[in-house]
């Protein structure tokens, strides 16, 4: 920004227009004028370059605003980077510490291995000269191992014309090789054949274990069915064994529940002996009351009816109780009960009758009554018309007349009442005393009034007299009716007793029979069961002897069944190991083939290997000349060289060995 400031002031410098000077000779004042002139130029150009100026200014401001701000966003870029910068520096430090410290370890360790190829050098700078006789060591010890399968130590190693010392000793034993190469393939694809064979045996060795296998198992099924078969026989005899007891057990519950059937039977009939004697006194007491009763209905039937006189025999010769005989006694009591029941109808009836007798009468009474009432009445009208008369007709005659009246009307209603005396008083009144006839007559009238009155006074009492015997002969009907009812209710609870004691006499005789009847057959059945109990356990016995001497046997036959199956499983086991046996030995065959096969692949590497350094050797013989690379193939080879580790040379060693042993 400072550098695009600069630029701009020289422009601003630049653009600045010269002021031309010209030097004439003139005067003072023209030169003053011309000063004055020249000034004013300059001061209009430099007011115009001023103006210029600033207006440069202005877009160089907004320029240095435009930058400041991008500057300010630089200086925050910047700053962010630098300090990723700075945290990269730090990581970049910390790697480069590593490196570093990685570069001392390579340092060293190069250090190290330049002093081991050092010391390898020197060693091997000792170790080359023994190379030619190691060499022929090691081509003696390979054509030893393979000697079984042919000899390549006759005639010694291959010689060459073209090749001398090392490098003929290498011809020699690269061409050796070859030869071992060629017959270990030819061995191997001999070993191949043989192993498709021993494989081929192998599997139609495997299919007739598994035939043998198969029919094994067909066989130990076979044993396991009849063994099972053989179980459920003897479980089938222990079921038939079993049920047998529980039969015998059963018998035994029913003989035991027969005896205990018997003994109850025994005991109910002692018990309804018992019950019999208690209620002996019973029926006694019974047929004493049951003869009151009849005794106490004879007597109203007298008072009720007194023409019937022949019931007192008949109840003194009736009821006679016997103390031992209770059979006679129900019957006994069963005919007075009979009796009763007539009596009580006889009683019914002629209560009844009385009933109907005193309704009737009370009918009658009611009638009578309101048949008084009625002629009350109708004497009352006469009386009203009577006295509406008295001043017109004849008081004798009128009242002669009206007496007359009123004896026919209490005529007809039943009562006889005579009014001759009212008449001698009036007649005695009349005539002695003719002047207050009008007065007599008055009177006369009232005393009629008043005795019609006293006469309805008397009939009033008399009918309610008759309403009280009415209602008294109703409370008297109904007594009679509540007595005969809880008589009639009686002799049927009593007629309801005689005929249960008849049915528990019929039932406890039935019952009698019926345990006797059902004791003989117990006992008849208990001799049958006894005979038939005997009969079972001795079959039973002589079953169950059958059945342990066929268990035995059973046993015995499921014992040899058993040793037959171990026997079996044994030999199952054994073939089963035999067949594992030859899948193992399949398997280490294949894997002794795959082990040769590798080891001739790595033997056909290597001598392609061999064949390649010994191209090399023919092309630059001056490489072959350095120690070093002679002893690499022999070292391939499985030679032992003097002081380097043992372990290839031992591992390469019993790979040949592998190789050398025969397949299983």
């Amino acid at each position: 920004m400072s550098n695009t400031g600069d630029d701009a002031v020289l422009s601003d410098v630049e653009d600045e227009i010269p002021v031309p000077i010209e030097v004439t000779s003139t005067s003072p004042k023209d030169d003053k004028f011309q000063q004055l002139v020249s000034e004013l130029d300059r001061e209009r150009q430099s007011r115009q370059a001023l103006e210029a100026s600033k207006s440069d200014l202005q877009t160089s401001f907004n320029r240095l605003k435009l930058l400041a701000h991008d500057s300010i966003k630089k200086r925050d870029e910047s700053n962010r980077l630098k300090d990723e910068a700075l945290k990269a520096k730090d990581q970049l430090q910390i790697e480069l510490n590593e490196l570093v410290r990685h570069k001392d370890e390579v340092f060293k360790e190069f250090n190290e291995k330049c002093d081991e190829a050092v010391k390898a050098k020197e060693s091997l700078k000792s170790e080359v000269e023994i190379a030619a006789e190691m060499m022929l060591n090691g081509i003696e010890a390979i054509s030893e191992k393979v000697s079984g399968f042919k000899e390549f130590r006759v005639g010694g190693l291959p010689r060459s014309d073209r090749y001398t010392g090392l490098g003929g000793v290498a011809y020699g034993v690269i061409k050796q090789m070859n030869e071992i190469v060629e017959e270990m393939i030819r061995q191997v694809e001999l070993r191949g054949k043989e192993r498709d064979e021993a494989r081929e045996l192998m599997e139609q060795r495997n299919f007739e274990s598994a035939i043998e296998v198969s029919e094994l198992e067909a066989r130990i099924d076979g044993l396991k069915e009849e063994v099972l078969g053989k179980s459920k026989v003897v479980e089938d005899f222990e079921k038939l064994l079993s049920e047998k007891d529980g039969r015998l057990a059963l018998a035994e519950k029913e003989l035991e529940g027969l005896r205990m059937w018997f003994r109850e039977s025994e005991d109910k009939l002692k018990n309804l002996e018992t019950k019999i004697e208690l209620q002996r006194p019973l029926l006694v007491d019974q047929l004493s009351y049951v003869a009151k009763i009849h005794d106490q209905i004879d007597n109203f039937i007298k008072i009720v009816d007194v023409n019937r006189l022949d019931h007192l025999e008949l109840s003194e010769s009736l009821f006679l109780p016997k103390e031992t005989d209770v059979e006679e006694n129900i019957r006994a009591s069963l005919a007075g009960m009979v009796s009763i029941y007539g009596l009580s109808r006889i009683v019914f009836e002629k209560t009844k009758e009385l009933v109907d007798e005193r309704s009737n009468e009370v009918n009658r009474l009611n009638e009578t009554v309101t048949q008084l009432v009625k002629e009350k009445e109708h004497i009352g009208t006469l009386l009203r018309s009577a006295l509406s008369k008295r001043v017109s007709a004849n008081l004798l005659s009128n009242s002669n007349e009206l007496f007359k009246v009123a004896e026919n009307g209490l005529r007809e209603a039943g009562i006889d009442y005579k009014f001759s005396n009212h008449l001698a008083d009036g007649k005695v009144l009349v005539w002695s005393d003719e002047a207050g006839a009008v007065v007599a007559e008055d009177d006369e009238v009232y005393t009629l009034a008043s005795a019609l009155e006293n006469i309805i006074k008397q009939s009033q009492l008399e009918i309610i007299e008759l309403k009280h015997t009415v209602e008294e002969l109703r409370q008297e009907t109904s007594l009679l009716r509540q007595q005969a009812e809880a008589q009639a209710k009686e002799l049927v609870q009593r007629k309801q007793t005689v005929e249960e004691l008849e049915e528990k006499e019929k039932t406890a005789n039935e019952n009698v029979e019926g345990l006797m009847l059902d004791i003989a057959a117990a006992e008849e059945e208990i001799t049958r069961w006894k005979v038939a109990a005997q009969e079972e356990a001795d079959a039973g016995k002589a079953v169950e002897h059958d059945f342990v001497s066929q268990l035995l046997v059973v046993r015995r036959e499921l014992e040899e069944a058993k040793q037959a199956v171990i026997e079996s499983e044994n030999k199952l086991k054994y073939k089963e190991e035999t067949a594992d046996a030859a899948m193992a030995a399949r398997v280490a065959a294949e894997k002794s083939l795959r082990l040769a096969d590798l080891r001739s692949s790595r033997l056909r590497d290597k001598v392609e290997e061999l064949t390649r350094q010994l191209e090399m050797q023919e092309t630059s013989r001056s490489v072959f000349s350095r120690s070093r690379y002679v002893c690499w193939p022999w070292e391939w080879l499985g030679l032992n060289f003097v002081g380097f580790p043992q372990l290839n040379a031992r591992q390469e060693r019993s790979n040949e060995t592998e190789l050398s042993e025969p397949l299983i």
